[in-house]
């Protein structure tokens, strides 16, 4: 990629850390050797394999599952044939040949992936793998590590990832380095580069990384390339990130494996030589007796940002008829000042002619990004509205991914969400619009991507601009609403946050002597109390949590982890705003941990300032507290309701997500029903979606299922119950049926047989984008759900329709 240097403007924006490390390319000349010998003092290899033997030692490895690997559009199936040890060398070996899986499904290449899972895991160190590397296009080699327990964090990104090298095929020469974590998807890379024409499939080189506490750093041959200190991880249960260095703070197993074909390195053709093998001289892991301990960094620095040019037009040269010799552009493309050519596997030649930008494409690749032109960096403002438009002709009708979304440090989103567009041999003007939904990006992208289709390409009068500032927002509205499991408390397992006390406030008065500690182990984790003085009273120590929403004459429940150094109180209580009592009781704690369990009624006002005390003090017994987790209890009509929180107060228990290219945003309104503002439907009906997971159906069992909705336009509403596949990708219907709403609000029931298994967890839900007929109006509207239930039923007559009953008589609902 050719650097731009870009004229700036100055604004005044925080950028967490200074070394803040993002996507980079270092070559051998620019790498920085380390002082093998003292590592060499600081580290002591815990665990290797040397692959002296005849065949793989099975106590190490395991072969993984022949489909384990194709989410990333690989085109392999994986076997136990292709991995063996050959002249003291492990050999994972890449073959074309037909392969039928077990399903019946056949696939055209084969290969090997070995796994440690079960066997071997390591929490920090240093992981070092001297091996020879296959080539060729659509060859995607890795040597990589997954978390032992991936659903300890959360699933993939959350969990975490750790690449300690991979290598595109048709790039012999280039390694990449990289972590992968968020949620949102976010990654650390690093690259480097053989000097002199050298290739990694020519001899065997060793890759390394070294682990610590809070920063990893990637080697070959000894030299270090890349390091990342940054990161973050977080679960959609959650209130905040996990405390930092989550989640790389856990236990680890190895992977080797060969890919064919996927969405990075593309997919084989004729220049691509079978068989091509991975040659793994030796494997070997080191652990210190101690580690450094890396702070995340957090000091503010002043980032440039690029304001808009005078017309409000955040793209730069969109005319392509700027040549500034303090600009950088495309090289050797006269005009082309602010825009980059990169090719993702394609290849074209660029011309700029009457300010036009001609793309003569020799080849589009097998991925969009094959031949892109992009502009970067672009601001994006959380909540703004933006008009996207440009002019383009083809050589012939072909698509075009158009798309404004950022770097890979943010996982390469897709803000506007913009299915390709169909160019045709004639000028035409194009234009879009979307809402910034995420956090604001000062570094966006606007691309062409152009692969995929070997059509040349004209552009020409490229325009952004903010046609909508973002809402203002009132601080003092925001309520803090319960998190999707139902509980009020934020950060009840102290895991997130500063010090793993985010929300929570430690306070001690003059009296007392004390503090609190929270282990870093990943089974330490519970508030302890270490007190040398209890203080005078009880509330000389307090654990607080404040900004509780609690609501008159509802009914909570809290529960509660505890233990104490010994037999002692504690009282635990919950005030108002004002500082009157809710609720308070004198707890006895023993000194192995038990389940505490308290009701209350919130007997004064809505007050959404409520609090919630654990006074610790006038006692010197030190006190340990976990899983603190307070919910509403369900109100009468309720009652038998297999679904959490179906009268929706708040979005407690459901999960509103908008996947791309859908937008959307929700909330409870006023009248506590689901609001779903929807800016753009999306392709599919499942791009919008309100649901929750964990609904137990019985087999055989009968079930009846009610809701009220309504729609600012008449649209479709799919209603689905089925297996929740994103574990095993298995999405078994149970029950499916789609209404028609308009703008009156009714109410809608029918039942249904469990035909299938018994599930225990299964998924109910709506789906609020396009529908498959394509009858869902793509125009900005809102959709309205409330009264959501679903109950067992025994000897009911089977009504598959409408209920013809308003729905003021069907509910009477209870604040």
């Amino acid at each position: 990629m050719h650097l731009k240097k870009i004229l700036m403007v100055l604004s005044a924006v925080f950028l967490v850390s200074s070394s803040f490390s993002f996507v980079g390319s270092v070559s051998a000349e620019e790498s920085t050797e380390t002082d093998k010998d003292q590592q060499a003092e600081d580290w002591e290899m815990v665990w290797s394999d040397e692959f002296d033997g005849n065949e793989i030692n099975m106590e190490n490895w395991s072969y993984d599952r022949p489909d384990n690997g194709r989410y990333n559009g690989e085109i392999q199936s994986y076997t136990e044939n292709n991995a063996f040890v050959k002249d003291g060398s492990l050999i994972l070996e890449a073959r074309k040949e037909d392969i039928t899986e077990a399903d019946g499904e056949t696939y055209n290449y084969s290969s090997a992936k070995l796994i440690t899972k079960g066997k071997q895991k390591w929490t920090y160190g240093k992981v070092e793998v001297k091996a020879k590397m296959p080539t060729g296009q659509g060859i995607w080699p890795a040597i990589w590590m997954m978390p032992e327990d991936e659903p300890f964090y959360g699933t993939w990104p959350v969990s975490g990832e750790i690449d300690i090298m991979e290598l595109l095929g048709h790039e012999p020469d280039t390694i990449h380095g990289t972590i992968h974590f968020g949620k949102p998807h976010q990654q650390r890379q690093g690259t480097y580069t053989l000097p002199d024409g050298q290739t990694f499939d020519q001899d065997y080189h060793t890759y390394s990384i070294e682990w610590e506490p809070g920063e990893i750093r990637w080697y070959i041959d000894g030299h270090l390339y890349h390091t990342a200190n940054d990161w973050f991880t977080k679960h959609d249960d959650n209130a905040a990130d996990y405390t930092y260095p989550a989640p790389f703070d856990q236990d680890f197993f190895l992977i080797m494996n060969i890919s064919v074909g996927g969405s990075w390195p593309g997919f084989p053709d004729e220049t691509t030589v079978f068989p091509q093998q991975m040659a793994v001289d030796y494997v070997r892991v080191y652990q210190k007796d101690e580690y450094p301990i890396h702070e995340k960094p957090e000091h503010e620095e002043v980032e440039e940002v690029r304001e808009p040019l005078e017309d409000g037009n955040y793209v730069y040269n969109g005319s392509f008829d700027v040549e500034d010799t303090e600009v950088n552009g495309i090289e050797g493309v006269q005009f082309s000042d602010y825009w980059t050519y990169t090719n993702g596997g394609g290849n074209a030649t660029l011309d700029v002619n009457d300010g036009v930008m001609d793309v003569q494409i020799e080849s589009g690749g097998d991925v969009e990004h094959g031949v892109q032109l992009l502009q970067s960096p672009i601001k994006l403002e959380k909540g703004a509205k933006y008009r996207a438009s440009f002019k383009a002709k083809a050589e012939h009708e072909r698509p075009l991914k158009v798309k404004i979304g950022s770097e890979g440090d943010r996982g390469w989103s897709d803000y506007a969400g913009l299915e390709p567009l169909t160019i045709t041999p004639a000028w035409e003007d194009y234009s879009f619009e979307f809402t910034m939904n995420e956090d604001t990006d000062l570094k966006a992208r606007f691309e062409f991507n152009m692969g995929l289709d070997d059509g040349d390409i004209s552009l020409d009068d490229v325009k952004l601009v903010k046609i909508a500032d973002a809402p203002p927002v009132d601080p003092s509205t925001i309520v803090r609403d319960p998190l999707p499991t139902g509980n009020y408390i934020y950060n009840g397992t102290f895991d997130q946050g500063t010090n793993r006390m985010g929300f929570w406030d430690f306070r001690i008065d003059d009296t007392a002597d004390a503090t609190s500690y929270i282990g870093s182990g990943v089974n330490e984790r519970r508030f302890e109390t270490r007190i040398n003085n209890g203080g005078s009273k009880e509330t000389s120590i307090q654990l607080i949590q404040d900004n509780l929403n609690l609501k008159s004459e509802k009914t909570y429940q809290l529960t509660f982890d505890a233990s104490a150094e010994a037999e002692r109180d504690i009282k635990v209580s919950v005030v108002n705003s004002e500082y009157e009592i809710v609720y308070e009781e004198l707890i006895s704690l023993v000194p192995d941990t038990e389940e505490y369990t308290v009701q209350f009624t919130m007997d004064k006002a809505t007050d959404s300032q409520s609090e919630l005390h654990f006074n610790i003090g006038g006692n010197e017994h030190d006190v340990n507290i976990d899983n603190v987790f307070m919910k509403a209890l369900p109100l009468p009509q309720e009652e038998g309701n297999l679904l959490k929180n179906g009268l929706f107060d708040g979005l407690a228990n459901w999960r509103a997500e908008a996947y791309n290219p859908g937008q959307a945003s929700f909330e409870v309104n006023e009248e506590g029903q689901v609001k779903a503002t929807i800016d753009n439907i999306g392709t599919e009906d499942w791009n919008i979606q309100l649901f929750q997971h964990g609904v137990h159906l019985e087999e055989n069992a009968t079930y009846e299922v009610s809701f009220d909705a309504k729609s600012s336009v008449d649209r479709p509403l799919r209603l689905q119950i089925q297996h929740n596949g994103e574990e095993d990708d298995d999405w078994t219907g149970y029950f499916d049926k789609t209404v028609l709403l308009n703008d009156t609000l009714q109410s809608y029931t029918y039942t249904f047989e469990m035909n299938e298994s018994t599930d225990i967890a299964a998924k109910f839900g709506f789906t609020l984008g396009n529908d498959a007929e394509g009858t869902t109006p793509n125009q900005a509207h809102e959709v309205y759900i409330d009264n959501v239930i679903l109950k067992k039923v025994e000897d009911v007559e089977k009504t598959w329709g409408q209920v013809p009953f308003p729905p003021f008589l069907w509910y009477w609902k209870m604040n």
